[in-house]
């Protein structure tokens, strides 16, 4: 049975898109692997790749994975929370931390609350829960 779904977003700068996931959005970097000989966490300890590669990020039982491929890629990934409350949570948050939202929480026609922004190499994040 399926029960987990971790979308791979294609990034163009690994180490920039980690301390966007981690320093503006909250998650924490799970790990991060850029070659054959293993890992590059030390203990919680954060290491920048020594060349391109994957990384894993979550918050809140959500996870991504970011890998390091140059040209131009983008996704849309939509990330669900139980109330309206959360989306304006969340808004509030990242908005504090100086993140630019490209559209803030409205009812959209299709009756989802929802929020939309993009990581620095243009993925769109869309935050939504059914409206209060």
């Amino acid at each position: 049975m399926i029960f987990a779904c971790r979308p791979n977003l294609l990034v163009g700068d690994l180490f920039g898109s980690l301390r966007f996931y981690a320093d503006a959005l909250g998650f924490a970097i799970g790990w991060e692997w850029s070659d054959r000989s293993g890992r590059f966490l030390r203990d919680g300890e954060h290491c920048e790749p020594g060349e391109p590669g994957t990384a894993l990020v979550g918050r809140d039982g959500v996870q991504i994975i970011l890998t390091q491929l140059a040209g131009d890629h983008t996704t849309r990934l939509h990330l669900d929370v139980e109330a309206a409350t959360q989306v304006d949570e969340l808004f509030e948050e990242w908005r504090g931390r100086g993140v630019d939202i490209a559209e803030p929480p409205f009812v959209r026609p299709w009756g989802m609350y929802e929020m939309r922004l993009h990581d620095p190499d243009g993925n769109v994040l869309r935050v939504s829960s059914p409206p209060a």
